[in-house]
């Protein structure tokens, strides 16, 4: 069982008829659910991740002042709920910190997005990675009385304007045309075995980055990023094969092959979105043509390379 059911199960079957019968007065004003850092929010848990910080729990949500005023009695229930649940119990550790119980909203999203409240000014998306972004707003919410912090969520999960998504873009279609079509050959010719492995690297990520934004999903966390891709659906198998095909390889014609290859793949999406209106395979130059399609001039005029 994915660890978000078997919070859910948890919360519903153990620790919400307690609430209930204990501190009915925070019934018209909290959130729950299961939103944050760990592989099982993005339901991508499996029997190795059940090591660490795997198992029932939720997180309470509320306003910070009414955090303030209910924290006591809160943290007092919370104590007292049995923390084992069909065979499993929460094993949390350190270096993962919190990740569940009670979080006034704000804090919440202040974590994540060094933001208190929403709507905020676009440029200031560019302010937050998007792995942040991604962990925002992953997981599932069981209710949100409140409606706040799912108010926030689903401004959140709009994604991006669309001068912030093009930006982004081009900086990282930069990064493919800079490290795998021009450094990954020139690293090749001199059998540099460190540039290869940066260059490839860099092409990835900047892929990645390219295929998360054209299918508006936000990037998560980098050990994450392709199982995540997978699990969204949204890009043909073949594609997933060639990347995976990219990643292990190191014969010489193959990635030179692929690098291209995985090019020209983003470039028709961004001719078929009408995104750039010329032919050119070599990505670079296609960064030029989307910052040039940015109309707030502020973002517009921030460097090529940067946005990510």
């Amino acid at each position: 069982m994915k660890a978000i059911e078997l919070s859910k199960n948890y919360f519903y079957d153990v620790a919400y008829p307690i609430f209930k019968k204990e501190y009915p007065q925070i019934e018209d004003i909290w959130a729950t659910g299961l939103v944050g850092e760990g592989s099982e929010n993005f339901r991508l848990d499996d029997e190795i991740s059940k090591d660490h910080d795997y198992g029932p729990g939720f997180c309470i949500w509320l306003k910070e002042e009414d955090k303030i005023k209910h924290q006591r009695k809160i943290e007092e229930i919370l104590k007292k709920i049995p923390k084992k649940y069909m065979g499993y119990e929460r094993i949390e550790t350190a270096t993962a910190g919190k990740r569940t119980g009670l979080f006034s909203i704000e804090e919440f999203y202040y974590k994540y997005t060094s933001f208190r409240k929403f709507p905020i000014e676009d440029i200031d998306f560019l302010k937050i990675p998007e792995s942040y972004l991604a962990t925002a707003t992953n997981g599932e919410v069981f209710f949100d009385n409140c409606k706040i912090f799912t108010r926030y969520r689903l401004y959140l999960k709009e994604f991006y304007p669309d001068d912030v998504l093009k930006k982004k873009l081009a900086a990282y279609l930069f990064q493919m045309g800079q490290a795998g079509q021009y450094n990954l050959k020139r690293s090749l010719d001199r059998k540099d075995i460190g540039g290869v492995f940066l260059s490839k690297s860099e092409f990835i990520e900047g892929l990645f980055g390219s295929l998360f934004l054209l299918a508006k999903v936000y990037m998560p966390y980098y050990k994450l990023r392709l199982r995540r891709l997978k699990q969204i659906n949204y890009y043909p198998k073949e594609l997933m094969n060639d990347i995976e095909k990219f990643i292990l390889s190191n014969d010489y014609k193959e990635l030179i092959d692929l690098s291209e290859k995985l090019s020209i793949y983003i470039k028709e999406i961004l001719k078929f979105r009408n995104m750039t209106r010329i032919d050119e395979s070599f990505l670079l130059i296609q960064a030029q043509q989307v910052q040039k399609s940015i109309r707030n001039p502020q973002i517009r005029n921030i460097s090529l390379m940067k946005g990510n």
